[in-house]
């Protein structure tokens, strides 16, 4: 048994060692490490003398997730459910179901023949709501218009532009930067968004290397989906933008029920890098995390989002309708309005802030499924004209 704790504890030596060599952005040197952590977990494993639990799940359950951390998806699988044919203790055996999920997952990330350009990421989705080559209309086009907001705030902040808090983006950005969408592959519904300009037109050496921004985007995603938020806040140092990602990043993730996992895979060099989001959006961080001094007391109140007024400079409130007719006049804070609340006008939502006289200063917002949307006495349009938010831009 000394023998198999050392080899234990030198997979996992290699493992931590291989973890700061992937925060640090040296891929290939993390991939290598992992390697060697299996390597010495599986020996650990060779050295086993007789079946006992929890060792043996525990064991195969760690190499299964070094291989799946070193893309060996053979041995992650070939591991997971060894341990599975066994008898794991309960816990440990919805572990290694986690585990083969995540690497069924991977496989819908691998490209299969795709090729893909330097500015280019394949998103993909699963889940209930997703068919062999067809998925609910409003689950793809969200995450693809939100995917769009967000790659085109990484292209305003590097610029270092101030926060647009109303409007589109600068015309240059739009033209320079357009989110192309190829033809859906089936399977899990996977589509190529391509980051800029059509081909054939002329490019400017000042702009942004498009690989870049999508980098950036590959990185705050995966660090979104592990929770690192004082890494995302190195990364983002401005409030509105960072409140801005933290909102974007939620709407993509997935709910749990009809879209299981988001992920997205590009290529660099030789390899593939693949960030799967299966976090759900009710997991992730508040959208205003800052903890002041005196934590003050939150009010939730849940109805129909009803207008969502940027006009007036300073303004921002939005009004919220309960199920008992009441009005509640709710302040959204810079990064917010534009991107995150607007979209959601005429929805269910539920709202989470302080109260501060007569407005809620909004913390967190999250739009709520219903089988029926309810409608007040004006009818289905704030102003009675039957518009319905999937038609407002």
């Amino acid at each position: 048994m000394s023998r198999i704790k050392e080899l234990h504890a030198r997979a996992m030596e290699h493992a931590e060692q291989a973890l700061m060599a992937r925060m640090r952005g040296e891929t290939g040197l993390a991939v290598e490490l992992f390697r060697e952590a299996l390597k010495c977990e599986a020996a650990a494993i060779d050295e086993l003398d007789e079946y006992s639990e929890p060792t043996f799940s525990i064991l195969h359950r760690s190499a299964g997730t070094l291989a799946l951390d070193c893309n060996d998806l053979r041995t992650a699988e070939r591991m997971a459910a060894r341990a599975l044919a066994k008898e794991p203790p309960p816990d440990v055996a919805q572990e290694l179901r986690d585990l083969l999920e995540q690497i069924h997952f991977r496989r819908h990330l691998e490209l299969r023949g795709i090729a893909l350009g330097e500015d280019e990421v394949q998103m993909n989705l699963t889940g209930p709501a997703v068919g062999f080559g067809l998925v609910n209309s409003d689950e793809f086009l969200t995450r693809v218009n939100d995917s769009s907001r967000l790659l085109h705030r990484i292209v305003e902040r590097r610029r270092k532009t101030p926060f647009r808090e109303r409007g589109r983006a600068a015309r240059d950005i739009e033209e320079n930067y357009e989110l192309f969408i190829s033809t859906p592959r089936a399977a899990s519904f996977s589509v190529t968004l391509k980051l800029g300009s059509p081909v054939g037109q002329q490019t400017f050496p000042e702009l942004l290397d498009a690989s870049a921004i999508v980098d950036e985007f590959m990185d705050l995603m995966d660090l979104a989906n592990e929770s690192k938020i004082s890494e995302i806040r190195e990364r983002i140092p401005e409030p509105a933008y960072f409140r801005n990602f933290l909102g974007l990043a939620r709407k993509i993730a997935p709910d749990g029920d009809r879209i299981r996992q988001v992920g997205f895979t590009v290529i660099r060099g030789e390899s593939q890098r693949c960030v799967g989001i299966t976090r759900r959006s009710a997991e992730f961080v508040s959208l205003t995390p800052e903890s002041p001094a005196v934590e003050p007391k939150t009010v939730t109140v849940r109805g129909m989002l009803r207008y969502a007024d940027a006009t007036r400079s300073g303004s921002n409130e939005i009004k919220v309708i309960d199920d008992e007719k009441q009005s509640h006049l709710v302040k959204v804070p810079e990064g917010m309005m534009n991107d995150i609340v607007r979209p959601m006008w005429d929805s269910v939502v539920e709202i989470t802030g302080t109260r501060e006289s007569r407005y809620l200063m909004l913390e967190d917002i999250r739009e709520v499924r219903t089988v029926e949307r309810p409608f007040d006495d004006d009818g289905p349009g704030a102003d009675g004209t039957g518009s319905d938010r999937r038609s407002t831009p």
